[in-house]
């Protein structure tokens, strides 16, 4: 057992680069790329489809930058050789930030926009809709007076 952690523990401080981690290392690293681009084309796109619903924007965006963020750093820790002790915890963590940005942080206010939206609905609704108050009223004519 205390082999099996040292052996753990010595795997961190090892840099992240094909030859000591060769099952993994391209895989992370053109991944971290793909998935990069994909969420700045989703963004773009969700962006122009759901422009009037602001919180379903503003999820769009948190996910965006977690992707840049995340993403980002772990393709740099490819590229630079990091100690796996760094590139590590920025997976976990930013596996984690993405389960508490979708699953935790905004489905409250989500229910709550639903909610809001649900209620303009009633409320107009029950309206009474009178067909005279799309009728325009007739204009009424300007006095004759005389300009001096």
């Amino acid at each position: 057992m205390i082999d099996v952690l040292a052996n753990f523990v010595q795997l961190l401080w090892v840099a992240f680069n094909p030859t000591n981690f060769s099952p993994i290392y391209a895989a992370t690293w053109e991944l971290a790329v793909v998935l990069l681009v994909v969420s700045i084309v989703l963004y773009n796109f969700q962006g122009r489809r759901l422009r009037n619903y602001a919180i379903f924007l503003d999820l769009n965006e948190w996910l965006l930058w977690t992707s840049i963020g995340v993403f980002g750093i772990i393709a740099m820790c490819a590229l630079f050789q990091f100690d796996f002790i760094f590139v590590l915890p920025s997976m976990v963590g930013g596996a984690a930030l993405f389960i508490w940005v979708r699953f935790i942080h905004f489905p409250p206010l989500i229910d709550a926009y639903e909610q809001r939206l649900a209620r303009q609905r009633y409320f107009q609704r029950t309206r009474v809709s009178h067909p005279e108050a799309t009728i325009r009223a007739k204009a009424v004519p300007k006095s004759k007076r005389r300009r001096r």
